[in-house]
């Protein structure tokens, strides 16, 4: 850097800089991350916020234009604990210089120095010995020698020393640190990010291949070295890492952080120019978001399932690592049980976005359907969200195995397939099934394939027996009215009004391509479940019945009493029974009925 002021394009190249340092750490800070859980993913997520902030960051002369750019990319990319944290620091860094096209070194260290208790005030309760105290650290070092006028090369050499050594004390600054004998994994992120930063001043600016690298958006496919399975351990106590971008500042963060307090651990509100980030550990998110949405629109929301992510690290079952979606309808139970991953699908209803099952359930959803006129829809995870969790499964998986609802209903099979290729390249690492089912058939055939990788089958054996498993599972729905499918455009609005006139209950099904098809009709709900138990008792006489559960639309009482009748006609209780989700939820609506069977 300049011996007298620092420009953009310094600080431009200096963050890529960063970036190119820190991604090379990326699955060590994975298999050392044990603080505040040990979920092994804060190098994957201290990656993916430098990277997406240097995906669309633009070289400029003016310091405060650059500056200012990273501050609001941060608040779009942040993931995690130390993720945010970082964040915070960088919008302490463009506010603190703001209007500033050249920068001294005496202005940047006082912006550094004051930015360290903008990230102290964002966090509920801050912890040292992460890397809030490395932060600290540097900041305080680069402000104590640029007074002393050293110059700024030997003013950035001494504050790097200083990080380093206060990075080493960290792993007895915490006793969970020191019972897996590591540093804190946020603080080393950081400390890695400043190395690349300290080589800029030797090597020049970043390559052009990994600016282009950038652009293109590419992520590193894991190479699944043995990860660290770490001490004490335990599960975390809030099942979700959870965040929310809103779209604007916050006139009452105070008042928002006592609100959110009580709902869980790890509360950090990140405040910038004109956006909120807020993170937070907790096991009931619909309830944060329920909140958040009184003191703004939330442009976006993630939820990490930390309890899966502990069993990942610390007591995965299988080599192989099965993922669905959230419209598979299995009980969280035998999700946990069988270490199931999900994925999330996203809801959209008038303004506002929900993460299904997670920040709407299906109580909620029921209660609203009942009371909007309008329909909600329905999103394929973003590419994003599949490379990340691929990324996150890769780490620590031989392979993966998806199950997402059939291909026929959604373009989640696409996405998730050409998410898939970078992985696949020498050799199969990720399968992607088309299932041809939804719902509770999808919830059986995932679950029983979970079974088989926890006994030990392979990638090939698995996909082989989904295959086959496939062909042998059939649903069946009993819906109270055509409504909903006809403001879903699954029925014509011409066949709801006849059957609606005629007082027509369908019951459907789906064909061997996973399409919605009538497969029988009754003029009473009544006369529905009577011909669905019919179905269900010649198909234990004639094939035989391996295995069934049934679901249901805000309508237990019933579920539980079709569960009896079923037992009785057939000699068989059902394996569980649960809830429908929202996103199926639209078009079956309120009161709605399905079973999944499994024929043997």
């Amino acid at each position: 850097m300049s011996d007298d002021v620092m420009n953009g394009y310094q600080i431009y190249h200096g963050f890529l800089a960063g970036v190119m340092s820190i991604n090379k750490e990326r699955q060590h800070l994975n298999r050392i991350n044990v603080f505040p859980v040990a979920d092994g993913d804060t190098g994957n997520n201290m990656v993916r916020t430098v990277k997406m902030i240097a995906n669309r960051l633009e070289s400029s002369r003016s310091a405060t234009a650059v500056l200012s750019r990273i501050a609001s990319l941060s608040l779009d990319s942040a993931r995690g604990n130390s993720g945010m944290i970082f964040s915070q620091y960088l919008n302490g860094l463009a506010i603190h210089t703001e209007g500033k096209d050249s920068l001294s070194m005496d202005d940047f260290a006082l912006a550094a120095k004051e930015s360290v208790d903008m990230a102290y005030r964002a966090m509920d309760k801050p912890v040292e010995g992460t890397i809030l105290t490395v932060l600290k650290a540097w900041s305080e070092s680069l402000y104590q020698h640029s007074v002393q006028n050293h110059p700024p090369g030997e003013i950035f050499r001494r504050a790097f020393d200083k990080a380093a050594q206060v990075l080493e004390k960290t792993r007895d600054q915490l006793q969970v640190l020191k019972e897996n004998n590591v540093i804190d994994a946020g603080a080393l992120g950081f400390v890695s990010f400043l190395k690349g930063v300290e080589t800029l001043r030797f090597q020049g600016p970043v390559p052009l291949s990994f600016r282009r690298q950038l652009l293109a958006g590419k992520e590193p496919v894991s190479i699944n070295e043995n990860m660290s399975r770490h001490k004490n351990s335990d599960v975390p106590p809030f099942r979700y890492c959870t965040e929310f971008l809103i779209g604007n500042r916050l006139d009452d963060a105070e008042n928002l952080r006592k609100e959110l307090s009580p709902l869980g651990d790890s509360l950090i509100i990140n405040e910038g120019k004109e956006k909120t980030r807020i993170h937070i550990h907790t096991s009931v998110p619909y309830e944060a978001a329920d909140i958040l949405r009184r003191y703004g629109a939330i442009e976006e929301e993630k939820a990490d399932d930390m309890v899966r992510q502990q069993q990942v690290v610390n007591a995965r079952k299988s080599s192989v690592a099965v993922l669905t979606d959230s419209i598979a309808d299995i009980p969280q139970e035998i999700l946990d049980e069988e270490q199931i991953h999900v994925i999330n699908l996203k809801l959209s209803w008038d303004d506002a976005e929900y993460l299904d099952r997670v920040t709407i359930t299906p109580e909620q959803f029921y209660r609203e359907q009942q009371i909007r006129s309008s329909f909600p829809g329905s999103s394929v995870p973003e590419p994003g969200r599949i490379e990340s969790i691929f990324q996150y499964l890769t780490d620590y998986y031989d392979s993966v195995i998806v199950l997402p609802v059939a291909r026929s209903l959604s373009g989640t099979w696409n996405q998730m397939t050409q998410s898939a290729l970078p992985y696949n390249k020498t050799k199969k690492r990720i399968a992607v099934i088309d299932t041809c089912l939804n719902s509770v058939a999808q919830g059986l055939l995932v679950r029983e394939i979970a079974r088989q990788a926890n006994k030990g089958k392979t990638l090939e054996e698995l996909v082989t027996a989904a295959e086959d498993l496939k062909k042998k599972i059939r649903i069946y729905v009993s819906v109270s009215t055509f409504k909903y499918m006809v403001k879903g455009g699954r029925v014509s609005p011409l066949k709801g009004f006849v059957a609606s006139l005629l007082h027509l209950k369908p019951i459907v099904s789906l064909d061997a391509t996973g399409k919605g098809k009538a497969f029988d009709k009754a003029f009473s709900r009544a006369g529905l479940v009577k011909k669905i138990i019919s179905i269900m008792k010649k198909t234990s006489e004639t094939k035989g019945i391996q295995s069934y559960a049934i679901v249901h639309a805000a309508a237990e009482k019933k579920a539980d009493e079709f569960a009896r009748s079923l037992n009785d006609a057939t000699g068989t209780a059902p394996d569980y029974i649960t809830s429908i989700s929202p996103i199926v939820g639209m078009h079956s609506g309120r009161g709605a009925l399905a079973i999944g069977v499994i024929e043997k």
